[in-house]
């Protein structure tokens, strides 16, 4: 009798944990999906528009303000500037400087970002200026709920009355997931894919570029540290040249790192602000490191803040002291941006041009992947990439 009621107790334990196991797995499959509703209504769950967060703060697909929440959303192409208003009230979000301004020219410190192709934008900040509400409640997956005064049910009410909707959308959400191959899920992380062209007509994505720029420059503006040797790597792999600007104000620079830029082809140029006294001693003094390191001197000058701040004067005196003034026309915005944020703004912008692109990165932590999600947009669409030289004519915003 033991031997028989043994194997009964070891079948009843191995059904036990075989069910334990599969709802645990069901409930956890859940924990990376976020239900967006608006009032009384859920959105359509996917993956390419699902909440995600981003330095703390909770971001949504822009277009789920327009419509029944009385918002309208307009993008401009060119600026690359999204503007939402009401009629009164307005959030003016500036892609490429990473900027947010409203109608009375109050800054705020969430900006918008390209992610999985589409704009996402602070919940909290624009609900709070369109007098929105919204709650994060907890159910069989998390749900974003944003309302205005149209909404008649409570968060429990609203939870309550739509449990088989709730579960309909997860099984056939989970049911789309497990036949994908690769994760499809946004978790708030970047993504490897290289980026996606966006039409400037539309803002909506598309297959090739519309547009290419006649030329492309990558200028690495920053006193070379520890990620510079990630970012030598990434160029190499790619097959591409860029130049370094680094500091000419006195900053400590590692010489065995200058000596690995100009050993793998790059050029090298000096940093100033426009407000920096006696430039041309400070860029002699600059040019004695850079020999001393590398057996070369540079005659090439970046102004942090554009030459255009220059005064007549100090544009003179470089141009006697025999120095070619560039300026970065796009900032990738790799000093807050994850890699596929700040490639997505580089490429967004590429494609709305034809002009020569000087694309200005630093030596930060998300600059290597940058550079290869970057450089493998210009090679997969064949847009000319060339290297900043004394003997190239300079773009800049001189006058």
């Amino acid at each position: 009798m033991k031997r028989p009621l043994s194997r009964l107790i070891c079948l009843i334990l191995c059904i036990l944990l075989t069910c334990g196991c599969l709802f645990t797995t069901s409930f956890a499959a859940n924990d990376d999906i976020t239900l967006t509703a608006v009032n009384d209504s859920f959105l359509p769950l996917s993956s390419s528009t699902m909440p995600v967060r981003r330095g703390g703060a909770q971001y949504v697909p822009y277009s789920v303000f327009s419509g029944t929440l009385g918002i309208s959303g307009s993008y401009n192409s060119s600026d690359q500037v999204l503007t939402l208003s009401n009629g009164e009230t307005s959030l003016r979000f500036d892609l490429s400087r990473g900027t947010v301004y409203d109608q009375n020219m109050n800054s705020y410190t969430t900006p918008a970002y390209w992610i999985n192709s589409t704009i996402y934008v602070p919940v909290k900040l624009v609900c709070g200026k369109f007098n929105l509400t919204y709650s994060n409640i907890p159910a069989a997956a998390p749900i974003l709920r944003i309302c205005n005064s149209s909404a008649s049910l409570s968060d429990s009410s609203f939870v309550s009355s739509s449990t088989n909707t709730i579960r309909s959308m997860l099984d056939a959400y989970n049911g789309q997931s497990s036949g994908s191959s690769g994760s499809s899920r946004p978790s708030g992380s970047d993504s490897d894919a290289i980026p996606t062209p966006i039409d400037p007509t539309t803002g909506q994505p598309t297959d090739t570029p519309v547009m290419k720029p006649s030329a492309v420059y990558l200028a690495y503006v920053g006193a070379p540290g520890k990620n510079t040797k990630a970012i030598l790597d990434a160029l190499d792999a790619a097959g591409m040249k860029a130049a370094f600007f680094v500091p000419a104000d006195g900053t400590a620079l590692d010489e065995d790192l200058l000596r690995q830029i100009v050993g793998r082809g790059h050029t090298v140029g000096f940093t100033l602000l426009s407000s920096a006294l006696t430039m041309p001693e400070k860029l002699r003094v600059a040019n004695d490191t850079l020999f001393h390191a590398t057996g070369t001197v540079s005659h090439l000058v970046c102004i942090s803040d554009g030459s255009e701040h220059l005064s007549a004067t100090q544009q003179q005196e470089l141009l006697d002291s025999g120095y070619r003034l560039w300026d970065a026309s796009l900032d990738s915005r790799d000093h807050s941006y994850g890699p596929a944020a700040a490639a997505q703004t580089v490429t967004t912008a590429l494609s709305q041009t034809t002009a020569p692109v000087v694309i200005r990165m630093g030596q930060y932590t998300a600059t290597a992947r940058t550079t290869e999600l970057v450089c493998a947009y210009l090679s997969t669409y064949s847009i000319s990439v060339q290297t900043i030289t004394f003997t190239r004519s300079p773009v800049n915003n001189i006058t």
